[in-house]
């Protein structure tokens, strides 16, 4: 994922419909538009797993303001993954 604003209009560098290295069971992209469940990002980011959260050192906690964040802006977009 790229998060520099001057490479954010391509959704593919956000992540989005953009496939993981390392499948997790029901997790199809990244990010996957509209579908939390679905999306990889919101996974690691709202587990305390060591294996799986992100990042993977330095963190126990979830941050809860920082997961719903992610949760609305996966929610809001709208593109179809092929």
């Amino acid at each position: 994922m790229r998060f520099a604003f001057n490479e954010s209009w391509d959704e593919a560098n956000l992540g989005v419909c953009v496939e993981p290295q390392e499948l997790f069971d029901g997790l199809n992209y990244i990010v996957s538009p509209n579908n939390i469940n679905r999306s990889m990002l919101y996974f690691r980011v709202s587990t305390t797993l060591a294996q799986r959260r992100m990042p993977l050192l330095g963190r126990t906690l979830v941050h809860e303001e920082a997961v719903a964040l992610i949760e609305d802006w996966i929610n809001s977009l709208t593109t179809t993954c092929d």
